[in-house]
């Protein structure tokens, strides 16, 4: 009899069995897996430096997905990986193989010569052949990390090995899975043994999650197990809780996706799952249906239009909280707000986190008039763009990143914003002539939240108007009789874009652009013009913070 399990999302399975764990790959979701078993981040791969300690996150099989995204103006190594643009002739080595420094990209007469002269029909013993036919020296250029043939065919004896060299040694001895599969193997005296195993007798064992499939022992001689079957490992699934036959249904939390639908996972026999666990990505940039209309020109709206929106409220007087500044969600604990909404001009830098609260779903700005909706959080980190210095450098860098002690529960009125980059030389041009909106709160009344229609300039067009305007700054111009005013610093300037994100088609999300830079005084409001911090100059910041946030939440 089976036992059906059905579980209501992702995170309540992570929360009813942190044994379950072990049964997948050891590498968070948001890191890449080398071949030897260690982990690192997703964005060291295909970067032209070997982070890998085997070097396998820059060969050829894994970048070659990458030749597509690499464009202008960055360049492109020939196994695929994307490096600084300046790489190609600078006389240093950008690439993992050394295709950017190549003699046949970078060399004069002489060497094109000599690289001619090199070109031989047959390899003698001590040579091997490249794929262009040239003859290099085993002792001298064989795994030296180099791309020594020099063809541009990418032919990297080191970034190659598993193809090349490694493959030939396996058939030598007795066969072996491959990758996870594999067992440890230990000889005589528990000595670790490494392929290829031409004789003698061996035990396998597997690391913690896996169980092994086959026997314990078993005799390698004439390139032949003793044994029927190749032991090999298996995930481990067999648990009280979860023995064979066990039915895993997965649906994704609130404010959570996939592209396809989940399949349902089963425990086999064998003590592993007939599937790998599909994960369940953050959904951003979409607002639900309104529970109520908003007017045309007042632009007073319901919390569910700007569910990304959040408040930053400060510890006053060792009394009560007041707001200080709006700010965006970029995870359901990262948000992003203006630096100077967090900085100290006279000890010059961040207020300490511990006097700060965030609100989400925050409909009127005081602290103390609350919704059902509102939910508040600590702040356990405060990230301030390293070039910032106030208002010394004209709030030059203004932009901050705010951990929070606690992620939201993302629901129909608290979900993150997208973000998206472009290239280095679209980073401006990408900001002129929006069409977006700002939300913020009204400075009367009941302070109610409300947005502001308004276009974006490229900062060449803001300087028309504002000489002093920073380099990593652009404009917008409100539209109607709205206005920015104070308080509304740190919000985000977003626009609808259509993308594919979750879809086979095209749907609209809201992207982020800017962060609200300049603050008018008390009562007042910003006449039109109204200057932003663009995100684009800031995104391996950004990039980095979003990475550790789902890090630290998988």
């Amino acid at each position: 009899m089976h036992l059906k399990t059905i579980l209501s999302n992702l995170l309540f399975l992570c929360a009813v069995s942190l044994r379950l764990k072990p049964l997948f790959a050891e590498c968070e979701s948001s890191q890449f897996e080398c071949d030897n078993g260690s982990c690192i981040s997703q964005f060291d791969v295909c970067n032209g430096d070997k982070n890998c300690p085997d070097g396998s996150d820059e060969t050829a099989l894994t970048c070659v997905s990458q030749r597509q995204h690499c464009s202008k103006p960055y360049f492109q190594c020939t196994y695929g990986a994307c490096v600084i643009g300046t790489a190609g002739c600078n006389g240093v080595s950008e690439c993992a193989d050394g295709s950017d420094e190549t003699p046949l990209r970078c060399g004069n007469e002489d060497d094109i010569r000599q690289h001619d002269r090199l070109l031989q029909g047959n390899c003698q013993d001590n040579e091997f052949k490249c794929p262009s036919g040239i003859c290099l020296d085993k002792g001298n250029f064989l795994c030296d990390g180099k791309d020594d043939c020099a063809d541009g065919t990418g032919f990297d004896e080191s970034v190659t090995t598993p193809l090349v060299v490694e493959t030939p040694l396996e058939l030598l001895g007795c066969p072996l899975p491959l990758g996870d599969e594999r067992p440890i193997l230990t000889g005589e005296g528990s000595r670790i043994l490494t392929g290829p195993i031409t004789r003698g007798t061996v035990r396998f064992s597997c690391k913690h999650g896996f169980v092994l499939e086959g026997e314990e022992t078993s005799y390698c001689a004439k390139k032949k197990w003793s044994t029927n079957t190749v032991p090999k490992c298996e995930v481990d699934c067999r648990k009280p809780f979860h023995p064979p036959g066990t039915e895993v249904k997965f649906v994704c939390a609130t404010g959570f996706k996939t592209l396809s639908s989940l399949p349902d996972m089963r425990c086999m026999k064998g003590g592993y799952w007939n599937r790998g666990r599909q994960r369940c990505e953050q959904d951003c940039g979409q607002i639900a249906t309104p529970t109520k209309s908003f007017s045309a020109n007042g632009y007073t709206i319901n919390n569910t239009v700007v569910p990304w929106h959040v408040g930053l409220y400060v510890w006053h007087n060792e009394r009560d909280y007041h707001f200080q500044c709006g700010g965006s969600l970029l995870t359901p604990d990262l948000v992003i707000t203006a630096a100077h909404c967090v900085y100290d001009e006279g000890t010059r830098q961040s207020y300490s986190y511990d006097t700060f609260r965030v609100i989400a779903a925050k409909f009127y700005r005081n602290y103390g008039e609350t919704t059902p909706d509102d939910k508040r959080r600590d702040v356990r980190l405060i990230e301030i763009a390293p070039g910032y210095k106030g208002r010394a450098e004209n709030y030059y860098q203004d932009l901050a990143l705010l951990t929070l002690d606690e992620p939201f529960e993302l629901s129909h009125v608290i979900r993150p914003i997208c973000v998206t980059f472009a290239s280095f030389a679209e980073k401006e041009s990408v900001t002129d002539e929006v069409q977006g909106k700002f939300a913020g709160w009204s400075i009367e009344n009941k302070h109610e939240l409300q947005f502001v229609p308004a276009v974006s300039k490229a900062n060449s067009v803001c300087r028309q108007n504002l000489r002093d305007i920073q380099a990593d700054k652009f404009c917008i111009f409100t539209q109607g009789k709205s206005l920015a005013c104070q308080g509304d610093s740190g919000g985000g300037f977003t626009s609808e874009l259509q993308t594919k994100i979750f879809s086979a088609r095209k749907t609209v999300r809201h992207f982020l652009f800017g962060v609200i830079s300049n603050a008018p005084n008390a009562d007042q409001c910003a006449h039109s013009l109204t200057v932003m911090t663009n995100i684009q100059h800031f995104e391996v910041m950004i990039r980095d913070a979003m990475s550790r946030s789902i890090e630290t939440r998988s």
